[in-house]
């Protein structure tokens, strides 16, 4: 959008909405209001006053027609502009936590990743930070609003522990030993499964799984919130879950990483 790329337009816009909404007989006073010099105020003055948006009337500036017509027509895009793109735009206004510690309403909090949760602790300085909208007791949910800043969060590792496809025999091709190891090695904190194959190797093992539904982009949701996940799939499904890792990747600052490890 051209008004905010455009700093002369957008000082245009100012000075039309300052002059159209308050009295101003001197430069000065318009200079102040929109946070510059009056010698820059004088130069703007000058080629709006030549271009027809602003005229002085009875000893003030104020806008010309054709000056408000422009001031309604820029905020009238502006509107637009915002509602358009804000739908893509998730704002949180007010977000769930558990209480670290005991909270009190109001006060105000600092933000932290633990173990997947998002949790506050009253008066802990963080770089991302809250008021209590609600009181707390230790491990109680609590609604934190007035956000600032981002949590600090480095994002976890997904092993792709890989298993032959049903077609190659599935978990009988697996090497329980070998399969043990292996999840003792990544160490992740989360166990996902993809498919059938990936069910029944959990079985053998006596692995109760977390993640048994929609398991890449729960996988990935966990990896997010800094958690290190394990998840197991048949080799066919491997080329999926790694678009789908790097997709999100791509609007993440902070990347997952991954690792394939063959089981079979």
């Amino acid at each position: 959008m051209n008004l905010l790329r455009d700093l002369g337009e957008s000082t245009r816009l100012l000075i039309l909405l300052e002059t159209s909404t308050r009295h101003h007989a001197v430069q000065r006073t318009i200079a102040e209001a929109v946070g510059m010099t009056v010698q820059g105020v004088s130069e703007y003055l000058r080629s709006m006053e030549d271009a027809g948006l602003i005229q002085v009337v009875d000893g003030e500036y104020r806008p010309t027609i054709e000056g408000i017509r422009v001031l309604q027509e820029r905020f009238r895009e502006l509107r637009d502009f915002v509602e358009r793109t804000s739908k893509g735009i998730y704002i949180i206004d007010v977000t769930a936590a558990i209480a670290g510690a005991k909270i009190e309403r109001g006060a105000t909090v600092g933000l932290f990743m633990e173990g997947g949760d998002l949790v506050a602790y009253p008066g802990r300085a963080s770089p991302s930070r809250g008021r209590a909208v609600t009181g707390a007791e230790k491990a109680e949910d609590t609604g934190i609003a007035q956000l600032e800043g981002i949590v600090a969060l480095s994002p976890g590792r997904i092993s792709l522990l890989r298993i032959p496809s049903i077609v190659d025999g599935g978990s009988r091709r697996v090497d329980l030993a070998r399969a043990r190891k292996a999840l003792r090695n990544v160490d992740a904190e989360v166990v996902a499964i993809l498919d059938a194959p990936a069910k029944a190797l959990a079985t053998r093992l006596h692995i109760r799984p977390d993640i048994r539904f929609a398991a890449i982009p729960a996988s990935i949701d966990a990896a997010e919130r800094g958690l290190g996940v394990a998840l197991i799939l048949p080799e066919d499904r491997v080329a999926g879950a790694v678009v789908a890792i790097e997709g999100a990747n791509e609007r993440l600052a902070g990347k997952i990483t991954y690792e394939t490890v063959p089981l079979g």
